[in-house]
């Protein structure tokens, strides 16, 4: 018979990576609430929510969510901590926690309205996602996500509206947390694109907020459009352009197998802009006009835009399909049959538009341009929303120009900035909007010019004396600033033959240039130039006459401050719908934007030769002149030299 040996051999001990942490839901969360209750101490509770969010089964997660939803009654204020720290746990891992937690919120907040807040604040912080600074890729692909970290999102969002459904009273406080936890306009393009397009998701589910969510939306994209400096847009594309050229003169070689997966990664990262904010905000307006599109064309669900994870000049050859049928591609656009320069809405021709979902959008966005965008000064593409919507629709510009003529220019409650930009934005519109053809454009021109004239004899039976007081008539200088400056932009139509001369003509414009207002001192003088020259041309205007006594007899103000000093009383040089300087969003716009034509040939020829070209001589009209003015003040560039910011008003606009 063997010995047994003395010294049996020890099983081995269960590694740290096995042990596993068994909780006991029945006799634990009772006693911890009362506990709590009694002591107020969270220690005993701290490390085992920890210990749960780290490393608790899918079965044991779904367990004290069931027990905690039955301890509801005891979860009053004096165990708010147990309920916060309840909450921070990851629960949207998988459909089945995600229905058990969302039934344990909605309980929560039915039983305990209190808690509503915190859960809303839980909920929308997740909505934003973790990104790594260092992951290039993310700039190129921003707002999209994974198949998994989707279905979060969208249960989530699905919770929200639970609780919207459930706890009506929490509208005001589910606006206030989805504004207050917007991200940082300097934090990652990233968390910016998931939480916009996630609010989107959220307007189209609770379509009675959709007013007030898109207002958010574009509040913080104003905020991040106003800080970046049109000039710096300007730049980087200009030195885009040069690179772009060296690179062909310099490497223009012939190279067989890598030369299509080199271009490939260099066209991908072409997408994603330099400027940091630029390309947070060139993302956001991706967005935001693929919305815009979808709704009007009756999609029950926004899409994210194909440009994020395409190369931007391959998006419109893309087809996208629907219910084996070929959909209207974002920004398309549908020609004019009899003229090649109008256009008429994007592809489909207004065949496959929701007209009831596209109006509702209409006033919407009505709405949050008159509140936000109208009064924000130095926004630079956030306006394009509402170019866009006009440009499917081309019928609704008549109704936002009335809009922006009656409600806001012609509104003498409104303010003097309010009045500026609302012309502003009809001049531009009118000069830039391919979809708006010329009869409108005449119309418009018709109806600013019999307020002029209105204007001008009102003052004459009132005898008054007060001429070329800016503050005093300053509706009337905007006015006329957008008169000369859409005629200016438009004039090949208006001379295009004898009937459209006759037109132009009949606008009166010489009243307007020799009133005693002397609207030619006030305006712009870039836009007076090139309003002189063109109707000089075609004998409509003599102006330079006016001018050369305006410069004559041009006495400077006092200094304004210390640190600026303003010259003679001008307007600002501000046109909304400037050329848009975002790459990818761009696609959206170029199609239904209208470029400036440049002046007659020999008008430019005749400046060349009998123009002085001294800096300061404002008259000059370079012969390159693009009619971009942009809003901000300072020195401009101008054909070699520069336009100096003492012609711009002082005190209209405070920066």
């Amino acid at each position: 018979m063997p010995a047994t040996p003395i010294l049996k051999k020890q099983a081995p001990a269960a590694s740290s990576a096995c042990k596993r942490v068994v909780f006991n839901t029945s006799q634990t969360i009772h006693s911890i609430i009362l506990k709590f209750r009694e002591s107020g101490d969270s220690s005993h509770f701290s490390s085992l929510f920890n210990d749960l969010s780290t490393s608790g089964s899918k079965s044991e997660l779904l367990l004290w969510l069931s027990q905690m939803t039955e301890c509801v009654p005891l979860l009053d204020r004096q165990a708010d901590k147990i309920v916060l720290q309840f909450l921070k746990i990851p629960w949207y891992k998988s459909k089945e926690l995600a229905a058990a937690a969302k039934s344990f919120v909605i309980t929560l907040v039915t039983a305990h309205n209190y808690y509503t807040y915190s859960v809303l604040k839980q909920l929308f912080t997740s909505l934003i996602p973790d990104v790594n600074e260092d992951d290039e890729s993310l700039l190129v692909k921003a707002g999209l996500l994974t198949e998994e970290k989707e279905v979060c999102q969208q249960l989530i969002l699905t919770s929200i509206v639970a609780i919207h459904n459930h706890v009506p009273m929490c509208r005001d406080t589910l606006l206030v947390l989805a504004r207050k936890c917007m991200p940082y306009f300097r934090r990652h393009v990233h968390q910016h694109a998931v939480y916009t397009f996630n609010l989107l998701q959220l307007a189209n589910q609770l379509p009675r907020l959709r007013m007030a969510l898109l207002e958010i939306v574009i509040t913080n994209m104003v905020t991040i459009d106003v800080h970046i400096p049109r000039s710096e847009l300007a730049t980087l594309d200009e030195d885009d352009d040069d690179d772009s050229s060296e690179e062909e003169d310099v490497f223009d070689m012939e190279v067989d197998e890598p030369k299509e997966k080199e271009g490939k990664v260099a066209s991908e990262s072409s997408c994603a802009m330099n400027h940091k904010d630029g390309n947070t905000l060139d993302v956001l307006m991706a967005i935001m006009l693929q919305y815009v599109h979808d709704v009007c064309h009756g999609f029950n669900e926004p899409r994210k835009p194909t440009v994020l994870s395409e190369n931007s000049a391959d998006v419109k050859s893309t087809p996208q399909i629907r219910d084996s049928k070929q959909l209207c591609q974002a920004g398309s656009v549908s020609l004019s049959g009899n003229d090649n320069s109008l256009t008429v809405g994007c592809e489909c021709g207004g065949r496959e538009h929701d007209l009831a979902a596209l109006k509702l959008l209409f006033t919407d966005l009505k709405e949050v341009f008159s509140s936000i965008i109208l009064r924000t000064f130095a926004s630079c593409h956030v306006q394009f929303l509402v170019f866009y919507l006009l440009a499917l629709r081309p019928g609704l510009a008549t109704i936002f120009l009335e809009f922006l003529r009656v409600k806001q220019f012609e509104n003498p409650n409104c303010s003097r900035d309010v009045r500026q930009n609302a012309m502003a934005y009809i001049g531009s519109l009118l000069a830039r909007g391919k979809f708006i053809p010329f009869s409108h454009v005449h119309s418009c021109l018709e109806v600013i010019c019999i307020w002029c004239n209105t204007y001008l004899d009102n003052q004459e039976m009132m005898r008054a004396t007060n001429y070329e007081d800016f503050l005093l008539h300053s509706p009337f200088y905007y006015a006329c600033q957008t008169v000369f400056y859409v005629f200016t932009f438009r004039y090949r139509e208006y001379t295009k033959d004898s009937k459209r001369l006759a037109l132009a003509r009949s606008l009166n414009l010489e009243r307007l240039v020799m009133s005693q207002l002397n609207p030619l001192r006030i305006c712009a003088p870039p836009v007076v130039s090139n309003f002189a020259a063109v109707t000089r041309r075609f004998q409509l205007a003599y102006c330079y006459t006016i001018m050369e006594n305006n410069k004559r007899f041009g006495i400077p103000a006092a200094s304004v401050d210390e640190h600026r000093c303003a010259g003679n009383t001008t307007l600002n040089m501000l046109f909304p719908f400037d050329p848009y300087l975002l790459q990818r969003s761009k696609i959206y716009i170029e199609d239904h934007y209208r470029e400036f034509d440049g002046l007659p040939e020999d008008v430019v020829k005749s400046q060349e030769t009998t123009m002085d070209t001294d800096a300061q001589d404002i008259i000059v009209t370079p012969k390159s002149f693009d009619f971009s003015y942009g809003s901000s003040p300072g020195y401009r560039k101008w054909q070699g030299g520069f336009l100096p910011s003492d012609h711009l008003v002082e005190g209209v606009f405070p920066l």
